[in-house]
């Protein structure tokens, strides 16, 4: 989600886990505007998600247009890596992350990095210079032509060298950076790719792409979200067979706006369950619930969805500023109803990290998170 891009606490599952599991459970949250917000209000953030227990915030490689974003009414524009011209970097907003990745690492939490949001491939989230080169995303997928210039695109971002932990290569930060997403939402928009299961391995191409660049480094490669958002019973891409098989993919991303814990059940427990399709596979990948959010008008609210999977996973998006459930909330503000606020009524975040942390994962977590 993009023009959704709220905050959904990041967490992993924790489903009937099995006595090997060693790791307890985590959460987190989204904000893909952070980076663009002053450093005081950075700071308090991050300050306050780490003191609830917070091991994982998602961050997104974006230009913004500033102004007031999600509650936020200082968020500083920032240029896009790529402004005008496809391969042509301005890394003014890597700059931007290289900073909040450090203030992360100040805190004791980790990163996942989206370094591509699909949506504005095909004009949904704004159009961008792939928007402008190929027009949607079938168009883009298809082409040899952008998979090199994302491939590109990709090495500028984990070959970005870091101001704040001593020239390093992004690539090389494991003690900051959990993951890298091969991309958010990839195919959202390419429906007919993902029912042919990605005919042109255009997944498994970049996350080996990914895993060139990182070499011997710790940092894993998640896939994103594949397909967007899961809905029952008939959009169900997250666990994409050729994902699931692809020998360079560490992470599962569920992306997932459901109305109803009943819906959330199905695809975690029940007959679409990710962790049995995980396991079916054989290949040992993790499982994160990377994108989850609520609205003030879901059939069932914050507390009876985060339980569903032990309130566990990344929220889209716990945000700084008022949510618009708030007294005093700004008009006009890029509100998508599924944010909520560090002080806001609409759930209990702290209390799910809480319980998220008190848990055993269903999945063993040491060495990514712990």
């Amino acid at each position: 989600m993009f023009a959704l891009l709220t905050a959904a606490l990041v967490a992993t599952l924790v489903v009937a886990a099995p006595a090997a599991c060693q790791s307890p459970s985590w959460a987190g949250s989204n904000l893909y505007f952070l980076h663009a917000l002053p450093a005081a209000e950075q700071s308090r953030y991050i300050d306050t998600l780490a003191s609830w227990g917070v091991k994982v915030v998602r961050l997104w490689v974006t230009g913004l247009s500033g102004g007031c974003i999600k509650g936020s009414t200082n968020v500083t524009a920032l240029p896009h890596l790529e402004p005008t011209t496809i391969g042509a970097y301005d890394t003014t907003v890597l700059a931007a992350l290289d900073a909040t990745l450090l203030r992360l690492h100040r805190a004791g939490l980790k990163a996942v990095i989206s370094p591509h949001d699909a949506g504005q491939i095909g004009g949904a989230n704004g159009c961008d210079v792939y928007c402008a080169a190929y027009g949607n995303q079938s168009a883009f997928y298809a082409s040899a032509a952008a998979r090199a210039a994302y491939d590109a695109r990709l090495a500028a971002i984990l070959d970005y060298r870091s101001p704040g932990f001593g020239g390093r290569r992004w690539a090389q930060l494991d003690e900051v950076v959990l993951a890298f997403d091969v991309q958010n939402e990839p195919m959202i928009d390419a429906l007919e790719l993902l029912e042919q299961d990605d005919p042109g391995d255009w997944l498994c191409g970049r996350a080996r792409a990914l895993k060139g660049l990182i070499g011997g480094s710790r940092v894993k490669v998640a896939t994103g979200g594949i397909g967007g958002s899961q809905y029952c019973c008939d959009h169900e891409f997250n666990a994409l067979d050729k994902a699931l098989r692809c020998e360079a993919i560490d992470i599962v991303s569920v992306h997932g706006y459901m109305s109803k814990a009943a819906d959330w059940a199905y695809f975690i427990t029940g007959d679409a369950s990710i962790l049995d399709a995980v396991d079916a596979a054989g290949t040992g990948k993790k499982v994160m619930i990377e994108e989850w959010g609520v609205a003030a008008d879901s059939e069932d609210g914050f507390e009876e969805q985060v339980a569903v999977f032990n309130d566990a996973g990344l929220y889209w998006q716990v945000v700084p500023g008022k949510d618009q459930t708030q007294d005093g909330a700004p008009a006009s503000c890029g509100y998508d109803g599924f944010e909520i606020g560090l002080n806001s009524s609409k759930g209990d975040v702290a209390v799910a990290v809480a319980k998220a942390n008190s848990a055993t994962a269903a999945q063993d977590w040491t060495g990514y998170v712990y």
